[in-house]
């Protein structure tokens, strides 16, 4: 029983008093609720999966981008900027010659800060609760992130770390006076400026509400722009820094302003270096999803069918191929002997093209399978939108238990004070502790 003693005021209580106890009550009521401890380890069981999915996808679609690289004939083709401003790799079907690269822009993300405090887990605004909306874009492309502030959360970094757990890009740093600020940074691209409202507390809504034209809340400390650059003469726009289709067959990562030419050739000697690359990446992503292995049995599995699908492509190319190019197996991994690599390459230069490059070769079927599974109905998205409707139900839940401890905390805080309670209760200021079972009475 949740007993509060000392509690009765006179009937004559400021409204302040009122949301004073009004706030103490809700705390009370949620930290004895049995059925919160358990949503919110749910919650974070959830969150656990969702951050190994992520970790997960990010491997293959590294290994993906590698394997990409080789397929169709591309094993012994090479891009080579001179210049700065851009790298270039052969990802497609392209033909040998030269292009001009003049990158005139970088993409950058929106940064928005908040005023500085002194603490940053001093709390801000109320305890009871709050609701933000962050919306980047506009239009059909907009996309709404929803960030519950719960309690004890209304702190500078506890409300960092919600804006984090809700997949936003938010750290606490220091202001250059003494003071912290919460920065946000958005997505890449002029189209990603971020549009912020809040629920719930007024301070936390005068702290963050970020509109176009807003001189309250979050300040912008940096704008959201596309890279710009001209190539072969055309002028070629992107919201990130990546350019996967302005030069057939090549992409582009930009990484600084200036001008390049970017060359493509054959060259016999790229194929060795190719396949080493090839290696090395496929023991990184198995290494990789071996240290995602958390003890969760769902994360786990979805790790463990992934290892299991990719060796079993290789287990499909013929062993005695394999060793003619000094490549063997070692408990699941990759070895390469690179002097006998070379030396096919000399005698069956077809070989390792055939092997690696043709169609239906080991880099397409490496790139088809990561396709699949990162795809609409692969194992990682139908695992991830499991989890995320069950974690969403979940929250749900635990907002209406929250909304329903603040429904009774009113209650309880009038009859405690004696607010109204002459018409509800009789006169309560008779000074003596109160429970659940004076206001149940």
């Amino acid at each position: 029983m949740l007993t509060i003693a000392n509690s009765t005021q006179s009937v004559t209580s400021t409204p302040r008093q009122l949301t004073d106890v009004r706030t103490t009550l809700i705390q009370s009521l949620l930290d004895q609720n049995p059925g919160l401890k358990l949503i919110d380890a749910q919650v974070k069981r959830d969150d656990t999966r969702l951050s190994t999915y992520g970790k997960l996808a990010l491997a293959l679609d590294n290994f993906r981008a590698q394997a990409a690289g080789l397929t169709g004939g591309k094993l012994g083709m090479v891009a080579v900027a001179s210049g700065t401003g851009v790298t270039a790799k052969v990802t497609a079907s392209s033909a040998t010659g030269a292009h001009t690269v003049d990158v005139q822009q970088l993409a950058q993300s929106q940064k928005l800060a908040t005023r500085a405090v002194t603490d940053k887990n001093a709390a801000i605004g109320s305890d009871a609760g709050s609701v933000m909306t962050v919306v980047t874009g506009t239009g059909k492309d907009a996309i709404s992130t929803t960030v519950r502030i719960g309690a004890g959360q209304n702190t500078l970094d506890g409300i960092a770390r919600a804006m984090r757990d809700a997949g936003l890009d938010a750290q606490v740093g220091p202001d250059g006076k003494g003071g912290h600020r919460l920065e946000l940074t958005g997505k890449t691209g002029a189209a990603s400026t971020m549009r912020i409202s809040v629920a719930g507390d007024p301070v936390l809504q005068a702290m963050f509400a970020q509109q176009p034209g807003n001189e309250n809340g979050m300040t912008q400390t940096g704008a959201a722009q596309d890279a710009r650059a001209v190539i072969n003469g055309k002028t070629v726009t992107s919201a990130d820094n990546t350019l996967e289709s302005a030069i057939p067959g090549l992409t582009l990562s930009l990484t600084a302003i200036g001008k390049s030419e970017v060359g493509v050739r054959a060259d016999p000697a790229a194929i060795a270096t190719n396949v080493k690359e090839f290696v090395t990446a496929f023991n990184t992503l198995n290494s990789t999803l071996d240290g995602l292995k958390t003890g969760d049995t769902k994360s786990d599995t979805a790790a463990l069918k992934m290892k299991s699908q990719l060796g079993s492509i290789v287990d499909g190319v013929s062993a005695r191929q394999l060793a003619e190019m000094g490549i063997t197996r070692n408990n699941g991994a990759l070895v390469l002997d690179e002097a006998k690599l070379k030396a096919t390459l000399t005698d069956k230069p077809d070989l390792v093209t055939q092997v690696f490059s043709d169609r239906g070769g080991l880099a397409e079927r490496m790139t088809s399978q990561i396709d699949r599974q990162l795809g609409a109905g692969g194992i990682l998205a139908t695992e991830a939108a499991g989890v995320l409707r069950e974690r969403d139900k979940l929250l749900a839940q635990k907002t209406r238990m929250i909304e329903s401890a603040g429904r009774q905390a009113s209650f309880i805080a009038q009859y405690q004070t004696g607010a109204g309670g002459s018409l509800m209760f009789g006169n309560t200021s008779v000074n003596r502790p109160m429970s659940l079972f004076d206001y149940m009475a």
